[in-house]
């Protein structure tokens, strides 16, 4: 008498499937494309199991999303973190964590998608890829078929290309800012290209200004989440630990800075601690105080001087200050000196280190306009590939091949 299969096979889904009792006495069908598929997934639910995680028919969006954010959580950097609350606790589950996982379909997930219409393109696309990986696992883990947000995709005005700072830009920024607590964050900024909380992490014991030529180690960062400055945190990514040569303004800039410093930060709060939140925003302020109002505050202001019905007199502002015709960016300090070493003909992955980007395809996506690719600046290239050819030339090349290949 033959015994019972492994595995029952569907020949409507074409599904391996195997039914496992589960400790509270319910039923759990695991199914798979192959036996092997069908064999791992058992393996991962019977860890599951004695852990005590149990995902069954009944499992909530919710539970669900809950389950997957804290298997993964401390694999990711903090910010990959905030991303993923976000989505799950502002932007999903308000709208599909009540309902079972097996009755979510796909314009359930759509729904979530135009409650966030108001968001921007990136918070969308977040939104998109933290609710695909949650369907993702619960087809891991057999409680469906197939992912109901498999083509729910990402809406919003996608963010207009980030431009760098002009050389006269980068001088007026330094000269409206020098004699303030902004002027060295700006520096580090415009030349090491350190990113915000980098800066702001940044220790006197991390920079050699006696070396050939000075440097700075990249070791440290505060993070900015809910109001709070949180120090030490860990840098975006092991690629963030770098070490940068300084240009000469940047290394005189940092060797008179340290001079007047009482601080082991070199950008600090008043007290030598580093940098609170509120104290980050004065930087910001520093640099806003001194550029046009932005379009948000002015509608704003608009708004309620057309309800007082009259003119709100302009905020007081300090005597000789240096004004500037434009509204820097943190990040647009950072983004201007990637161009720079872009567009002084640097090779990609030395630009890619000194950035401290994880994957080089980030560099290669975010600065391709960079790189000249019209063909009047491809011409010089393309000639030089092919200088010293002639067709005489290859004809010759050709039958020497043939030659050699017949014997």
């Amino acid at each position: 008498m033959a015994g019972r299969p492994e595995f029952y096979y569907d020949e409507k889904t074409k599904y391996y499937r195997k039914r496992v009792k589960l400790p509270d006495g319910r039923y759990k069908d695991v199914r798979g494309k192959t036996k092997e598929e069908v064999r791992a997934k058992l393996y991962e639910l019977e860890t599951a199991v004695r852990h005590g995680i149990v995902l069954g028919d009944n499992t909530t969006v919710a539970e669900l999303a809950v389950e997957w954010y804290n298997n993964r959580k401390d694999g990711l950097s903090i910010s990959r973190q905030e991303d993923y609350r976000s989505a799950i606790n502002i932007r999903i589950c308000p709208v599909i964590g009540a309902m079972k996982v097996k009755d979510v379909k796909p314009e359930h997930c759509q729904r979530v998608m135009a409650r966030a219409a108001k968001f921007s393109f990136s918070t969308q696309q977040k939104t998109v890829s933290t609710m695909k990986q949650i369907f993702d696992c619960a087809v891991d883990n057999g409680l469906i078929f197939r992912s109901p947000a498999e083509k729910v995709k990402a809406g919003g005005e996608k963010p207009k290309e980030k431009k760098a700072l002009t050389t006269e830009q980068c001088a007026k920024l330094e000269a409206a800012t020098k004699g303030t607590r902004a002027y060295i964050f700006i520096m580090l900024g415009l030349y090491a290209g350190l990113r915000r909380e980098e800066i702001c992490g940044l220790q006197w014991r991390d920079i050699d200004l006696n070396s050939n030529p000075p440097r700075l180690i990249v070791a440290n960062a505060v993070r900015f989440s809910g109001g709070k400055a949180v120090y030490p945190a860990p840098l975006k990514s092991k690629a963030a630990h770098r070490t940068i040569p300084l240009p000469p303004n940047l290394a005189n800039a940092l060797l008179d800075e340290k001079k007047r410093s009482n601080s082991f930060f070199v950008v600090h709060s008043p007290d030598g601690q580093h940098i609170t939140f509120q104290g980050m925003r004065n930087i910001i302020g520093i640099i806003d105080r001194r550029a046009p109002m932005n379009e948000a505050k002015k509608k704003k202001r608009e708004q309620r001087e057309k309800e007082l019905g009259r003119s709100i007199a302009p905020r007081k502002t300090q005597k000789n200050i240096v004004k500037i015709d434009f509204r820097p960016t943190p990040h647009q300090l950072r983004h201007t000196y990637i161009t720079r070493l872009i567009e002084s003909g640097m090779d990609i992955k030395k630009v890619q280190y000194l950035a401290g980007h994880d994957d080089i395809r980030m560099t290669l996506n975010i600065y391709s306009h960079v790189v000249g690719n019209t063909p009047e600046e491809l011409i010089g290239a393309v000639a030089a590939a092919f200088s010293g050819q002639s067709s005489g030339q290859n004809e010759n090349q050709t039958a020497t091949k043939v030659l050699n290949i017949n014997g």
